[in-house]
């Protein structure tokens, strides 16, 4: 998203827009309105909407209840243009596509109140923290945005209480100065999920 956004900024006439697919999904699942002929604006950060010949649902990953709007979870597809399976290999066809035929992307996300869709990491890189599932990308977001951070990492590490925590790797910005009180602070406001077992170097 920032990428994106910062884009923007420097050519503000160009047109930005991304696209969502997978091999295994034929291969495109979700095009950008901006390009459409008769152009429709979408949000930075946005893969748009799905395209008319799929069907989209996102799963809990826990329960594999269907979530509502605006909840994150697993992105699964339905439709004519996935595929029928993995040549000769029956495990990781079920492993991907379920039962019911619908395809498991591993990838975590949502679709917001206008039908958009919004990706914010893999399912195989979920951080396992007191049951909760936290998203790398997402605290990695939120690290960028603030304005003494240059670049930010953030990995799982293990825990005995908490199962995993996660650790984030930060460089600062050039001449600024940010301390690891000030970051967890900045981040615990936004996720409180994390007080207050959060490491950064």
């Amino acid at each position: 998203m920032e990428v994106e956004e910062s884009l923007q900024a420097i050519i503000p006439t160009a047109k930005l827009g991304q696209g969502y697919g997978m091999t295994e999904a034929g291969p495109v699942l979700s095009m950008c309105l901006n390009f459409a002929k008769f152009p429709l604006p979408t949000k930075s950060g946005s893969f748009s909407c799905v395209v008319r010949n799929a069907r989209l649902k996102i799963l809990d990953t826990e329960t594999s209840v269907t979530l509502p709007r605006n909840q994150p979870g697993e992105i699964c597809f339905r439709g004519s243009q996935i595929m029928k399976g993995y040549l000769n290999d029956p495990v990781a066809t079920s492993s991907t596509i379920d039962k019911e035929g619908w395809l498991h992307t591993g990838d975590i996300g949502y679709i917001d109140d206008d039908d958009e869709i919004f990706i914010i990491d893999r399912l195989k890189e979920l951080i396992k923290f007191k049951g909760f599932q936290v998203a790398p990308a997402e605290i990695e977001d939120m690290l960028l945005r603030h304005p003494n951070v240059a670049d930010a990492a953030v990995i799982p590490m293990k825990d005995e209480l908490a199962g995993e925590v996660p650790v984030a790797f930060i460089v600062r910005s050039s001449d600024r100065d940010v301390t690891e009180d000030e970051l967890k602070k900045y981040i615990s406001k936004q996720v409180r999920t994390l007080r207050p077992n959060r490491h950064s170097w």
